[in-house]
């Protein structure tokens, strides 16, 4: 993942639009065939990306009960965003 790329999970999108849990991982689900991973999110895998997960949880980024992470780029943010405004 690009360390430097400024990055949103779905809780950080929840919160920052007042929406509840699981809001933006609907939305997310909806877009995924049009996202590319790479590109629009990155997927941290609970057992290859643990340490990184572990990291988010610590700085409140992610839900205590995220298993898989997904962190969202710019694109693909404002893909989500949009739909949830639609």
């Amino acid at each position: 993942m690009a360390k430097t790329e400024k990055t949103w999970s779905l809780k950080e999108i929840d919160h920052s639009r007042g929406d509840s849990k699981g809001t933006a991982f609907l939305a997310f689900k909806q877009l995924r065939e049009s996202f590319d991973e790479g590109r629009d999110y990155y997927y941290l895998n609970s057992t290859e990306d643990a340490r990184e997960i572990e990291q988010l949880r610590s700085a409140g980024r992610i839900y205590e009960t995220t298993v898989n992470a997904i962190l969202l780029t710019e694109g693909g943010y404002s893909a989500i965003v949009d739909y949830l405004d639609g």
